[in-house]
């Protein structure tokens, strides 16, 4: 088998499972109430695209962040809890090609969630009537906030390898509500460019980040692939 193939199957398996279908119902809600939270706590007519989306995207930062890690960690804790490593490692494929198709997985699935919400929070502003619509503005928006959702995809490589160490799900997920709440106390001391999960906020907010900030947020990125390789290389995952 190949790696295309080693893919291909990874696709399916999530595609069929129930777990994927029920992401893109539950973080329908999210940009739904929230959109229309922020509508009604202003006046319709005070409110336009620009400031709707700019507070918009700022609050579901926190939610995207939650929910690409669990993406992250159940797409290698499924196979721990569904003790279905035993067949996966049964394979005549590499446990690198193994760990590197689910990376791809991973990305596709949280880039789709990303477009989800973003086009759930358009369709909410769409509804209520937002005025200024402007293809330009659209754009800008849409790429900053793909640009920060990829920045917080690859913080969470370090929930994938704590997903593969505690070989499950829950782990990663009681990890990263700690990390959402301390990312608060960190951008209120001012420490947001120096904190790895605020730093994809930062960009969100301002566009651009120093080099100390990129330095960081890519040593978290590489350090959890490089664990998780690691660890399917070196340790026992029966």
């Amino acid at each position: 088998m190949n790696i295309f193939s080693i893919l291909h199957c990874e696709l399916r398996k999530i595609i069929r499972a129930n777990v994927f279908w029920l992401v893109f119902l539950v973080f329908a809600f999210g940009p739904i109430m929230m959109g229309v939270g922020i509508i009604l706590s202003s006046n319709t007519g005070e409110i336009n695209w620009q400031m709707y989306l700019t507070e918009l995207l700022n609050n579901l930062a926190a939610l995207g962040l939650i929910g690409y890690t669990f993406i992250a960690a159940w797409v290698f804790g499924r196979e721990f809890t569904d003790k279905t490593v035993k067949d996966l490692l049964a394979k005549p494929v590499s446990r690198s090609q193994i760990v590197l198709s689910k990376l791809l997985v991973i990305l596709a699935w949280n880039v789709l969630l990303s477009l989800y919400m973003f086009t759930i929070g358009l369709a909410v502003g769409g509804v209520l009537g937002l005025t200024g619509w402007s293809a330009d503005l659209i754009w800008n928006i849409f790429f900053r906030f793909m640009i920060t959702s990829l920045l917080f995809i690859v913080v969470t490589t370090p929930g994938t390898f704590l997903a593969n160490v505690s070989k499950g799900y829950l782990a990663p997920l009681g990890l990263i509500l700690v990390i959402v709440i301390f990312s608060s106390v960190m951008a209120s001391l001012g420490f947001a460019p120096y904190f790895p999960w605020t730093i994809p906020s930062v960009f969100l907010s301002t566009g651009s980040l120093h080099l100390s900030s990129i330095i960081i947020l890519a040593s978290t990125g590489i350090a959890g692939i490089v664990g998780t390789f690691a660890w399917w290389r070196f340790a026992e995952q029966q």
